[in-house]
């Protein structure tokens, strides 16, 4: 049974390298070729890339950047394996992983593709969110328009979170109806069975969702492995670039939305006329301008649920489980993130427990010297 790992490369070799090493590190119930494609359109990105990579990992260099789905479906191309395992350079496999997620897609009969429980720091506090399913996209800008304190986004906040819980929280292998590109093993059969990897429409976002969609069609399950272990410090590549992502972004999304929309965008936005407008809601000064520590109510000494997103909704949303009077918020995490506005809250760790008002924090551009 042999892998590929393919890693793409946007002028970030620094990252890129640790997640290799990562791979490279990580026991294997078989052979695993580790391909590098680099898009940096950058003569001394590329040379250092030859200069430090093992002599073992091929190295693709692009004469032009491809974007993300090309360069992955080129990868794929040149190395075909049994299984395929997408990395990003700013995720890390954590010891024992790969071979549990080997097995896991070997033994989960229609798997079609597996993921590790995801951290998003390298202290393990924080998990990343469960991925958003592509049907919702279909509703996810009539929703935004509402306000986070809609009836209807109220409800839906409190079912995503009870979803959430379930996955952050399970000991054995969940289904769910997404995941995510940033880390993830693929079966190859599966993968062409149900159309090939990446539509190349996609030049960045959106084709790992175009993805997943296609291969739960073809009846593929997708499986969130809680027993492997990783790290993904999300979004740490071409942060100068963020308006660039964004333009991408809007872009991918569209072209998913006409791929799949149906008929539940017309059924939704019919719904959504005949709701009440929430009365337009004054700006609320931050509660957090640096790096915090948060009181937790007595009554969740015993066990909390810190959630955090950049929606108001929280959906989707990060979380930390813990214990005691204080959640804190360390500077090495908010350093992270791009400057914008965040917003979390606190509450029992179950579903549809009462949780605090909505928090807000501003993370402002950072100054160069």
């Amino acid at each position: 049974m042999k892998t590929v790992a393919v890693i793409v490369n946007y002028n970030r070799a620094d990252l890129t390298l640790g997640a290799v090493r990562s791979v490279l590190e990580s026991e294997s119930t078989g052979p695993v070729q580790v391909v590098v494609a680099d898009n940096s359109e950058d003569a001394d990105e590329a040379e250092r890339l030859r200069q430090e990579l093992p002599s073992s990992v091929s190295l693709l260099v692009n004469s032009r950047n491809i974007g993300f789905g090309r360069a992955c479906n080129l990868a794929v191309e040149r190395f075909p394996a049994d299984q395929i395992l997408l990395i990003n350079p700013d995720a890390r496999l954590l010891p024992g992983s790969l071979r549990r997620l080997q097995s896991t897609l070997s033994a989960e009969g229609r798997a079609g593709a597996v993921s590790p429980r995801i951290f998003w720091d390298s202290g393990l506090r924080f998990l990343l969110p469960s991925s958003y399913p592509g049907p919702l996209l279909e509703i996810q800008a009539l929703l935004d328009s509402r306000g986070p304190q809609a009836h209807v986004n109220r409800f839906l906040s409190a079912v995503w979170r009870c979803h959430s819980i379930r996955i952050w929280r399970s000991r054995r292998p969940v289904r769910v109806k997404n995941l995510s590109g940033a880390l993830v093993l693929l079966n190859a059969a599966a993968v062409q069975r149900c159309g090939g990897l990446f539509d190349p429409r996609f030049f960045l976002y959106f084709e790992d969702t175009d993805l997943f969609v296609r291969l739960r069609r073809a009846g593929y399950s997708l499986v969130v492995e809680p027993r492997a272990e990783a790290i993904h410090h999300y979004d740490q590549c071409a942060h100068e670039n963020r308006e660039w992502k964004r333009s991408f972004m809007l872009t991918s999304r569209q072209i998913f939305l006409e791929k799949h929309g149906g008929w539940r965008t017309a059924v939704t936005r019919r719904l959504m006329a005949h709701l009440k407008t929430p009365a337009t809601q004054r700006p609320v000064v931050p509660d957090f301008m640096s790096p915090f520590k948060l009181e937790v109510p007595a009554r969740l000494h015993p066990e909390w649920l810190f959630e955090w997103s950049p929606a108001a909704t929280l959906i989707p949303s990060s979380a930390r489980f813990g214990a005691g009077p204080w959640m804190d918020f360390p500077e090495a995490c908010w350093d992270m993130l791009t400057p914008g506005r965040y917003f979390g809250r606190i509450g029992a760790p179950r579903a549809f427990a009462r949780t605090s008002r909505l928090l807000s924090w501003v993370v402002q551009e950072r100054v160069v010297s």
